[in-house]
């Protein structure tokens, strides 16, 4: 009764946890959303002084054509820094670790489900047959 306990103790704190810190990310989000509203709001207000300033001394269509260049300047170097996809040595581990976790579970389960048929045979023959037939099966479902 003490197990049945503490696992439910164990589960409730483990919910309370992840609401918690669900409420905690949502209203970081909400925060970084309003942030980044002023930040457009900023790059728009530099977008208009600098094309003021070019209007000034070279036109307004000459003033349009260089902020616009700017900005394909920008656009392109964050274009080239997003291709560029560093090597993540941890997200690769981790995922060599799951397939190998998967293989090993599968293997375990084979191995109970051939085993059960040949414990559980009133006789050797029945049990050696239901564990040939039980082989089979999961050697045909694994290879999928």
């Amino acid at each position: 009764m003490r197990f049945l306990r503490l696992a439910r103790t164990a589960w409730d704190a483990e919910a309370l946890h992840l609401r918690r810190q669900a409420r905690a990310r949502g209203i970081q989000a909400g925060l970084a959303a309003v942030a980044c509203v002023f930040a457009l709001m900023l790059l728009l207000m530099l977008h208009v002084a600098a094309f003021a300033a070019l209007a000034q001394t070279q036109g307004p269509v000459l003033a349009a054509l260089g902020v616009a260049a700017a900005d394909l300047f920008v656009v392109l170097g964050f274009a080239l820094l997003a291709r560029a996809r560093g090597h993540d040595q941890v997200a690769e581990d981790a995922r060599r670790l799951r397939v190998e976790a998967l293989r090993q579970l599968g293997d375990g389960a084979a191995r109970a489900a051939v085993l059960a048929p040949l414990l559980r045979g009133q006789t050797v023959k029945k049990g050696l047959l239901g564990a040939a037939v039980t082989a089979l099966v999961v050697g045909l479902v694994s290879r999928r």
